[in-house]
Parts: structure tokens; sequence; C-alpha cells
């Protein structure tokens, strides 16, 4: 597999990357220096004239996502372009439930402290226009971190952001509907609730009763990510309802197939739509900024013959042809570091911080590779979060410190 390494001259200035094994000659033979290991960058140990270096033009294609973002950058080379670096961005998913928790505190205290009114309404940060949400928000600042960190080893010529503009109501009903039926009302009232139960025909869906309290049961749970939507409601009497609490997953086949429903999450695409006008905005201050549309991913994917992954599918977002053969590099993983660390343990253990890149290899052989998340000065020992197992309390005086990352881990 193959796998480039960005370059610097002397001066800091940017070159066209190289292959990782000539990378590592140049630093052999004392030519250059290592400035990162993951990505590969290094520094040559001489200037570089500027009639000497490459002037190619580098395109950095972004597949925006909820909970995976593609980012590739592709070389326009004379002998066939080339894609110099492709990952996969992996999203945050748990600012929402923090988010609540922060919330909670607060309520607790005013209500249990010490009286006062809620003043929500007078933080300036809820009044902003154009406000994002926290947990969107975060989302595209880590796409920002990400292409920064990456432009300080190549210049990036310009930024292809997919416009992204998702039919929810295409979604709901499962197809893509004409001009006319958008006009039309997919229910039988404008409360969710009466429109659920007149779709049941007023009667318990479980024992047919109409003559009791009904009720409206959520059928894949709110805990679960379950939405408001008529393909996940369905009606009940109290009894069969009361039956549920507790063991809802039990009954989501059974009820889906009586109404012919689903649930469908909605927060992933909204997700996308709601923060991308602040990422072009933000993105516009650095670098120069095209659009493309998800249609022409698709046909170039297809044209290309390359496999889709969200990686691949930036590097279609580019807009520079490539060869399949040469989309065979590297997929980095990506994931930025909490600012805040969860740590309250400053000191080291045997050489190691918390969030260190380790490796530890155990009696068998076998070798874990990850980072630190927890430490146990008593012990010297260590947690190792590695893709294959979760090591916890390893013997820290047999690991080996692999790299000390800083703001963000790629892996």
């Amino acid at each position: 597999m193959t796998e480039y390494c960005f370059v610097l001259d002397k001066d800091n200035k940017k070159l066209s990357p190289t292959n990782v094994n000539n990378g590592w000659r140049l630093i052999r033979r004392q030519k250059a220096e290592l400035v990162s290991r993951y990505p590969m960058a290094i520094k040559l140990k001489k200037v570089v004239k500027d009639e000497d270096t490459d002037k190619s033009e580098f395109s950095c294609g972004i597949d925006t996502g909820s909970i995976y973002t593609g980012i590739a950058i592709v070389q326009r080379c004379s002998t066939g372009n080339k894609p110099v670096f492709k990952g996969t961005l992996e999203h945050r998913q748990d600012v929402k439930q923090k988010m609540e928790i922060r919330r909670g505190y607060r309520r607790y205290k005013r209500s249990n402290k010490r009286y006062r009114k809620a003043r929500f309404d007078n933080r300036s940060a809820s009044k902003r226009i154009n406000r994002a949400a926290p947990s969107i928000l975060q989302k595209k600042q880590a796409i920002v971190r990400v292409l920064n960190s990456l432009n300080k080893y190549i210049n990036i010529s310009k930024v292809v952001i997919e416009d992204v503009a998702i039919d929810i109501r295409a979604l709901t009903e499962g197809c893509k509907l004409y001009k006319w039926q958008y006009q039309q009302s997919n229910r039988l009232d404008e409360n969710i609730r009466k429109a659920v139960i007149l779709r049941d025909k007023c009667k318990c869906m479980e024992c047919s009763r109409s003559n009791t309290k009904l009720e409206v049961h959520h059928i894949v749970p709110k805990r679960s990510n379950g939405k408001n939507n008529l393909g996940n409601l369905i009606t009940l009497c109290s009894k069969c309802h009361d039956e549920t609490k507790g063991r809802e997953e039990q009954f989501i086949n059974k009820y889906q197939g009586m109404i012919d429903g689903k649930n469908i999450r909605f927060d992933y695409a909204q997700h996308v739509m709601q923060g991308k006008n602040w990422l072009r905005k933000e993105l516009s201050k650095q670098f120069h900024v095209e659009f493309t549309f998800g249609s022409d991913t698709a046909n170039k994917r297809i044209d290309w013959n390359i496999e889709k992954t969200h990686a691949n599918d930036a590097i279609c977002i580019a807009g520079l042809e490539v060869n399949e053969r040469k989309c065979g590099i590297k997929d980095w993983t990506i994931k930025t570091i909490n600012r805040r660390c969860k740590s309250k343990l400053k000191e080291e253990v045997c050489g190691f911080r918390h969030r260190d890149y380790a490796e530890y290899t155990d009696t068998k052989g076998v070798s874990y590779t990850g980072y630190v998340t927890a430490m146990y000065p008593e012990l010297n020992a260590i947690n190792i979060n590695s893709p294959q197992k979760h090591l916890k309390k390893a013997n820290a005086e047999k690991c080996k410190l692999v790299w000390r990352f800083n703001k963000i881990y790629w892996f």
C-alpha cells in the first residue's frame, strides 16, 4: 500500500510529497529530519530554489457527513493525476449528551441550591444570527482543524465541497415525489397524535379495542433515537401500552409490520445541511472554495471504477480524474483530540502521558498499538485503546512510546 510523505525545505517552503520509503532514506543519510510521523513529514537540510520547485496544483475534496467525513488531496501531474492523501475523519457523537448533563446540573443548582429565574434567553451565544448548535458546530470545526494541519505541509490550491441538499420528504416516502405531491399532506391531521389515531381507525392495534383510552406508542423508543413520525408511532390502549414499558425492543418488528412503518433518522441529514454555510464561510477565509453535487460524485466514481468509501468519494469530489490503481494509498483514520483532558493525572508514568501513542507486546508475541486512555502510577500500568483490543492495566515498563500526538489523532 502506497503512502506519501510531505516535504519541507530548510526555509519551511512546501514541496511536492514523496514516497515514505524515500523520506526514511533521506533521514538515514542525514539529508532531512523528521517533523511528523503521523502523517509523515520531513524537513530538508537545504534550501530549494524557486525555479526547482514543483508548481503542481493540489485539489482537496471534502465529503461531509454527520458521523464520518472523507478528506482527500489530489495532485495534478503531467503524467497522470495522483492522490497523495486520503483519510476518514470520525466525528464525536457525545456532545449532545454532555450538554444535556450540563443542563441538568444547572437546573439542579437553580432549583435546589438557590432560586433564580432562568436566563437562557440572556446568553449572547444563544442569540447570535446564523448560530449553529454546538453538536453540529464541533463537527465542522473538526474539518477545519484537519485542513489547517495538512496545509502546514502542502499547498492546497483549492477546496471542493459537495453541496448537500437532502430531501426530507423523499426520505419519509421512500421515493422521489412530483412537484404537486409536495403540496399534499402525508397525514390525516396536523397534530401528529391525532394523525396516528385516525390512521389506525381509532382502535388499539394490539387488541382491537376502541371504547377505551388510546395511547400513541413509540415503536423504537426515544432512548434509542426513536422519532416522532408516522412510521414510528402506533395506537395502543392503556393496558397494552403498559405491558410494553421497559421492553419496547421486543415489539419493534411486530408493530412495524402492522403499520408497514420504519424509524427513519433525520438527524444525520440535518446535521450535514445545517452546518454547511458555516463551513463554507470559514474555509473561504483561507482557501479558494468550489462546489459540486452528489450526482456528479456518483457519476465520476462509476466512470473511474473506484470503490465507494468516504475517502474515495472525496477523491472524486476533488475533480481531478484519477486512475483506479492510484487510489490504493493509505486510508488514514482521523480523530480530533478534546481540548479538555479527562485525566486529572498530570505526571508521567514510565515516560508515558495521557493520549500518547504506545505499543504493547504480550507474552504470546502479539503487538497492540493504540493511545493511552488511563494511567496508574502506583502500579506502573497504563490502559491502551487499540483497534483490536482495549488493554487495561498493561505493564508500562514493557510498552514502547511510538508517537506523542498533539490536537489530532492519525491512525
